[in-house]
């Protein structure tokens, strides 16, 4: 089980200080005015190494050093987070949450394993909830104040499709196709294996059904399947076997084709030429593409108009060198 701590979106590698003030004993950091204690920045670094390691990773002290600089500043923006979430009178839904951590025991199996799993990364049950009622409280935020706002002009949409039809929504050339195999190894000669293929061509043009044939005498792992290989593009298969499938008719049967794995027979079904997708076809997917474009956009600078606001007051070694920064695992959608 991963922590969380915020959305890769929201994580910052600016932090903000308010000048040379002195900290309050036992603080890390004060945001506006509520202190973010030893304890609880300790206890949070703890977590972390704790789950690294689960991972069977090591963390390095020179690494650890990099890393708290950039937890402490998801604390801030967890900590600003809430307290926009409590200025708009926001909750977390504990009947979600209750369902969320039941379908946890499911999946483990029974409330004991789930304990065990808790417990190898440095988690407890009270812990979750606690994280994920914040992690609710703050989803909301950004649904409120950063997801309601955007909306995606049609225009733009068309212009982002115009510049790439010719890529990005091009459908490939593909065939749909079957085929038998009889394998040549150190148990099966070339030519014994050429003259079984050419027995099987000989019973299929006399009207055996081909997948019934590839069921009876294919030796490759689509036997079961009579032979189906599905619809493939360029690229997908060995190239002699592409060669033939995409210059084959639908509906005729192929002349024996050699390849790595043996000798094939191969029936191609259908044949799908390239085609450009309409932009009424990629209008979803472009909307869907470029929202979270701008949801990723609007939510950082949400984030650093909120620190802008806030008075921060932060130790020295609470800045990064650009250069340092370690990647907390994180989300916020």
């Amino acid at each position: 089980m991963k922590r969380i701590l915020l959305s890769a979106i929201i994580v910052s590698a600016v932090f903000l200080s308010c000048g040379s003030k002195e900290l309050p004993e036992g603080a890390v950091a004060v945001v506006n005015k509520t202190s973010i204690t030893e304890e609880e920045f300790n206890a949070e670094l703890d977590l972390f190494k704790g789950q690294y390691e689960a991972q069977g990773m090591e963390i390095s002290e020179g690494d650890l050093e990099i890393v708290k600089p950039q937890l402490l500043d998801s604390l801030i923006i967890k900590m600003l987070l809430l307290e926009k979430a409590e200025d708009l009178k926001l909750t977390s839904d504990q009947e979600v949450i209750a369902s969320q951590i039941e379908g946890f025991k499911d999946q483990f199996g029974s409330e004991e394993a789930f304990a065990e799993a808790l417990k190898a990364n440095n988690f407890t049950k009270e812990k979750l909830i606690a994280d994920m009622e914040e992690q609710s409280i703050i989803q909301q935020v950004f649904e409120k104040e950063v997801k309601e706002e955007i909306v995606i002009d049609e225009k733009k949409m068309k212009a982002f499709y115009e510049e790439n039809k010719e890529t990005v929504f091009q459908v490939p050339e593909s065939v749909e196709a079957s085929h038998i195999l009889v394998m040549v190894n150190d148990d099966q000669a070339e030519a014994a294996a050429l003259s079984k293929i050419k027995d099987i061509k000989v019973k299929i043009d006399a009207g055996m059904d081909f997948g019934e044939a590839a069921l009876q005498y294919s030796e490759g792992p689509s036997n079961t399947q009579k032979g189906y290989l599905g619809q493939f593009g360029k690229g997908q298969m060995v190239p002699e076997f592409e060669a033939v499938a995409f210059n084959l008719e639908p509906g005729v049967v192929s002349e024996p084709v050699l390849t790595q794995f043996g000798y094939h027979l191969i029936l191609v079904k259908t044949k799908n030429e390239s085609e450009t997708v309409s932009f009424d076809d990629a209008k979803g997917s472009i909307e869907q593409q470029m929202s979270q474009e701008e949801y990723n956009a609007k939510s950082a600078e949400f984030i650093e108009n909120l620190k802008d606001k806030a008075k921060i007051l932060l130790p020295e070694w609470a800045t990064p060198k650009e250069e340092e920064a370690v990647s907390l695992q994180t989300t916020a959608n």
